[in-house]
């Protein structure tokens, strides 16, 4: 009776550990694209102090989350993202594709952590 007791605990856990790294994972994706869109939007308006401030906030939060996420994630693509965030603001006129490629890779990242279906299979 005791080892099924043990189970219980074991599984309540899991499950409590599973949902808490879900949405930890969901509010680093949500903040990140939040900044993201923010220095977008600093370029669309041609403020580069704004942009600049933008993408350091980025990469403010990046330092801030990362321990965590490499805690409880792949850690190859969150190099990937980590060499693309600490290489902001990057080189004249490549701004705003980088800042695709980098909203392209947290959302696949972001895909690939998330539970679902076809993560599991």
């Amino acid at each position: 009776m005791k080892r099924l007791w043990f189970a219980i605990v074991f599984l309540v856990l899991a499950a409590v550990l599973c949902t808490g790294e879900q949405m930890y994972i969901c509010d680093v994706y949500t903040q990140m694209n939040e900044k993201i869109n923010a220095a977008e939007t600093a370029l669309t308006k041609n403020d580069k102090k704004e942009y600049i401030k933008k993408t350091d906030e980025i990469a403010e939060l990046w330092d801030s989350k990362n321990d965590l996420l490499y805690a409880v994630s792949e850690h190859g693509v969150l190099d990937t993202l980590a060499v693309q965030i600490r290489s902001m603001p990057y080189g004249e006129g490549d701004e705003t594709k980088e800042l695709h490629s980098l909203k392209a890779q947290l959302f696949a990242y972001y895909e690939n952590e998330r539970i679902s279906l076809s993560n599991l299979l």
